[in-house]
């Protein structure tokens, strides 16, 4: 528009001189013309200029990052007589439109949030992750952690684990859309200043490629709105965050799946995965590969009443065996692979005051069983740290989980974790086949919130589980952990908040360990032979 208005008025100026020089040319003189014309163009080029400072004048834009004054703000909170004055938002970018009628100028804004979502999604390039990493120091020489899956990570974990995705947008045309993802998880060792990666000392220092596939979206004509995905993906995991494993956790080496299908009420997920195991014979020392196949199904997002979901769930593990592989087992004393499934349901409750509770309720047998017997870390995996063994007889076990966070009063926050457990007739890794165990974990973390930025509290963990293996004999593993701590953080949720930065001094107590003796064959749990540590550090934890 205001290139159309600059020609226009240049055509106005010159038409006026075109006229005259026509009645004028035979009497003037080339130097004469010239000197007629090259005044005529800075007259044109002043009216330009003129137009153009007044454009400048009505369509500013700038970025404006101060906050308006406290004075402006109780001007503009109430009621005010006479014509109202508009407030130029903060942290925007501004533009300075014509005034209205009463004099006063309008705003239209974005704010350098949206413009930067704006440019990112222009690019459709996305780099997401999740880090973090701390120092400590203990009473009996380097600091150790002990059941975390059962006290607690607060004050009781030292290992750098990180998790890095990088996600392109590859093409998109109406409602159809492609991604491919690449996510990058593993370990950044905190003992030793160097850290290389296959120097896995300890199992220090690691890194894989947990995801790399490619999501879909608009190319089902019965789920347009659903990602379906081809590649290394497993199906989403759902932590019980406070004690750092998966009530939900189906890991894949490949699959194919299809996720937030709209499916009456509720949302739908399947998966169909690959994740082939290293089944052992009896004295550990020798391993074949058995391909296994996982079938992962959930509804979820089912609503019930105000702020309440629900979702079931099912998983069923069945393994694709060559003639050769069941031959050892059946006669090289190799392990028989058997199937294993996990069904349950939970339910989410969110509070109006911004906090939630998660209920869980999962039944499984066999080698899924056997992880819920786990007093360290109890996520439903099918192998033990990567190998598939032991007597597995179709035992079951049941676990009962809760989680989440309530904002007690305005400047009280607390936080919980809650997990009942049992089962029967289950291959216990400590205490062998046709055990039977029983146990109860309990986390709670109340905490003073300062303002938005810092809270003081403490974290309380105690668990007790018993085994009794196929004998009779009973084996207690028991503890108890109190963290005190101050974190700086950016918002007062404990759960959902990141960064955060936390300073802590923990107290661990191990009272019963008849398991890790069994496991182990150990006395103690700590350095100089002791059963409980003394710890105090700092620790950075963040996503973005």
């Amino acid at each position: 528009m205001m290139r159309k208005n600059r020609i226009a008025s240049a055509i106005v100026l010159l038409a006026p001189l075109c006229y005259s020089t026509n009645l004028l040319a035979s009497q003037l003189t080339v130097e004469q013309r010239l000197e007629l014309l090259e005044k005529a163009l800075k007259d044109t080029q002043k009216e330009l200029k003129k137009y153009q400072d007044q454009e400048r004048k009505r369509d500013q834009i700038w970025a404006s990052w101060s906050p308006p004054a406290e004075g402006q703000k109780r001007k503009t909170g109430g009621a005010t007589a006479g014509p109202k004055t508009a407030v130029k938002p903060d942290a925007v970018l501004v533009k300075n439109q014509q005034p209205v009628t009463d004099g006063a100028p309008a705003y239209s804004a974005m704010t350098l949030k949206d413009f930067s979502k704006f440019v990112k999604d222009e690019i459709g390039f996305s780099y997401n992750g999740y880090f973090r990493s701390g120092w400590g120091t203990a009473s009996h020489g380097s600091p150790k952690s002990w059941a975390i899956g059962s006290l607690g990570r607060l004050g009781n974990e030292y290992s750098g684990w990180f998790d890095l995705q990088l996600k392109q947008r590859v093409f998109q045309e109406g409602d159809k859309r492609v991604d491919a993802i690449v996510m990058l998880d593993g370990n950044v060792g905190q003992q030793y200043s160097t850290g290389w990666f296959g120097d896995n000392a300890g199992g220090e220092n690691y890194i894989q490629f947990s995801d790399m596939y490619v999501n879909t979206k608009g190319f089902l004509p019965f789920a347009p709105e659903a990602d379906f995905w081809v590649g290394k993906h497993g199906a989403p995991k759902i932590e019980i965050q406070m004690l750092d494993w998966k009530t939900q956790r189906t890991d894949a080496a490949a699959g194919v799946g299809l996720e937030n299908w709209q499916v009456g009420a509720g949302k739908f997920d399947i998966a169909l995965i690959r994740e082939d195991v290293d089944d052992y014979d009896s004295s550990l020392s020798n391993k074949q590969q058995i391909n296994t196949n996982t079938l992962d199904v959930r509804y979820k997002e089912i609503p019930l009443w105000d702020k309440a979901s629900l979702m079931v769930s099912g998983r069923y593990v069945a393994a694709n065996q060559s003639s050769s592989e069941k031959y050892k087992e059946g006669n090289e004393g190799y392990y028989p692979w058997k199937d294993t499934w996990m069904a349950g349901t939970s339910l989410t409750q969110k509070f109006a005051n911004g906090g939630f509770n998660e209920f869980s309720f999962l039944l499984a047998n066999n080698s899924i069983a056997s992880s819920f017997s786990r007093y360290a870390g109890s996520s439903p995996y099918t192998t033990f740290n990567g190998r598939y063994y032991g007597d597995h007889t179709n035992g079951t076990a049941v676990r009962l989980t809760s989680q989440g966070e309530t904002y007690l009063r305005d400047d009280v926050i607390m936080a919980n974790a809650i997990v009942y457990s049992f089962g029967n007739d289950v291959y216990s890794y400590e205490t062998g086949a046709h055990s039977d165990f029983e146990s109860i974990r309990t986390v709670l973390r109340p905490a003073y919130i300062w303002d938005k930025y810092n809270q003081t509290g403490v974290e309380l963990g105690y668990f007790k589980q018993q085994n009794k293996d196929v004998t009779g004999k009973k084996y207690n593993e028991s503890g108890y952990k109190t963290t005190l701590f101050h974190t700086f953080k950016v918002n007062t949720s404990m759960l959902t908040s990141r960064p955060e930065i936390r300073f802590y001094a923990t107290y661990i107590k191990a009272k019963d360990i008849d398991l890790d003796k069994a496991a182990n064959n150990t006395t103690s749990i700590f350095e100089d032979g002791k059963n409980d540590q003394f710890a105090v550090g700092a620790q950075a934890e963040i996503w973005w």
